[in-house]
């Protein structure tokens, strides 16, 4: 899997471990059950993307301010942009409180329209990120919007959005064909999720430092679609003196894990019977995971354990 650079990660997650994370982004692409949100779209057209600076932002959403609602997390979202970006987007998978270095976020992932480009959103107080995708690895490309219209914002219950967008994508990053976006609007009601419960402990040495020390501030999320379940443990830990980012994620006889700074991070996979024991709402995880390196390099080696119950379940 292809690393991006800085944008996408800012203090968010980068792509490629939000990818890792949850092994959705090519099955959330195919999905079509998700219907598209509702949120209105702006009455005027979207400006080109040289004049994407000084947009004027959409009008003040009419939805009002997202609540715990102690049901599914929903969202409702509109874009303005050019190349088909304008209009409403498709829902496919809301993570709140989200751990990042900067302190818990909201994740959005979903679709422009019901057939058009991938949409990632990350939403903190006072700050969104929106990235516009296609493809993945060596066809993967991108771009990254921000902007600091966000409002009621709380982690763990949801955000209103209605901000004017601005180009952030990261010198040197393929970016196709795709269009670029102006302005968001809309809210996130985060329902009943939950964060779960881990105990996961990852340790041995890695491109950034020494690991051994069970991760904190987690979130555990179980994704279940339709070629299998798989449960992910994003959270903070300690490479030597540096913060880290770790994303864990189990299925059956497959474990893979993320380890990532603001800048950089590191990849690491494994396969085979009694890596995971996979039960209802969690797993049980005791195995080794090998660094994804060039040709030519040696790799490093961390080992995973724990267990982990899943404090939100998604239907992919």
């Amino acid at each position: 899997m292809r690393s991006v650079r800085r944008g996408l990660i800012g203090p968010h997650v980068r792509w490629a471990a939000f990818a890792l994370a949850g092994l959705v982004v090519a099955a959330c692409s195919a999905s079509g059950s998700a219907a598209p949100s509702s949120a209105a779209t702006a009455t005027s057209a979207a400006p080109p993307a040289s004049a994407q600076a000084t947009s004027s932002s959409l009008a003040p959403s009419v939805s009002p301010a997202a609540t715990a609602s102690k049901g599914p997390a929903t969202a409702e979202f509109a874009l303005t942009g050019s190349a088909g970006l304008t209009g409403p987007v498709t829902t496919k998978e809301i993570v709140c409180g989200q751990p990042s270095f900067d302190g818990p976020q909201i994740t959005f992932q979903g679709q422009s329209g019901t057939a058009g480009p991938q949409i990632v959103i990350f939403v903190s107080a006072g700050h969104v990120e929106a990235r516009v995708a296609t493809g993945v690895a060596a066809t993967l490309r991108l771009r990254s919007f921000v902007g600091t219209g966000v409002t009621s914002f709380d982690a763990a219950s949801g955000a209103q959005l209605d901000s004017p967008l601005t180009e952030s994508t990261a010198a040197g990053d393929a970016v196709g064909d795709l269009g670029a976006l102006s302005s968001i609007s809309g809210t996130i009601d985060c329902g009943n999720q939950q964060p779960g419960t881990a105990n996961i402990v990852v340790s041995g040495l890695s491109p950034l430092g020494s690991l051994d020390a069970a991760l904190s501030e987690f979130k555990v999320t179980c994704r279940v679609t339709a070629t299998g379940t798989y449960v992910g443990i994003v959270g903070l830990s300690m490479a030597g003196t540096t913060p880290v980012l770790v994303f864990v994620t189990a299925s059956t006889a497959m474990l893979q894990v993320a380890v990532e700074i603001k800048t950089s991070g590191s990849f690491y996979t494994a396969k085979g019977t009694g890596l995971t024991t996979m039960m209802p709402g969690g797993a049980s995880i005791a195995g080794d995971v090998t660094e994804t390196v060039k040709a030519g390099a040696t790799p490093h080696t961390l080992h995973v354990m724990g267990d982990a119950t899943c404090g939100t379940t998604v239907q992919l």
